[in-house]
């Protein structure tokens, strides 16, 4: 669930989300190794998130896999972790941030 930035470590981060800013890396990845398929499928996926943009609802940072827009961060004590690297943690306090460095 969450990965350390240095093993053993206390910065662990659950990377299993979809950053809107990166989006368009793995658009232009797809395109460029071929799998048009692919990048035409991640490029709904980007839109029906768009589509879902309202007064009270912007677009957010990050979305689950699955467009989910909760991404809530729990930490999970009762686990150690990657070689012992604590706290575990299952999603993104980050989600519902305004990072203006995507403009």
């Amino acid at each position: 669930t969450s990965l350390p930035e240095t093993p053993g470590g206390v910065r662990n981060w659950d990377y299993r989300f979809t950053w809107i800013r990166d989006s368009s890396f793995v658009l232009f990845s797809f395109l460029k190794l071929g799998f048009h398929k692919e990048a035409t499928e991640f490029m709904k996926w980007v839109e029906h998130r768009c589509n879902e943009i309202t007064k009270d609802s912007p677009l957010q940072i990050m979305y689950s896999i699955r467009g989910e827009h909760k991404l809530t961060e729990l930490v999970l004590d009762h686990l150690s972790g990657y070689i012992e690297s604590k706290p575990v943690r299952i999603g993104n306090g980050a989600y519902d941030q305004l990072q203006l460095d995507i403009y």
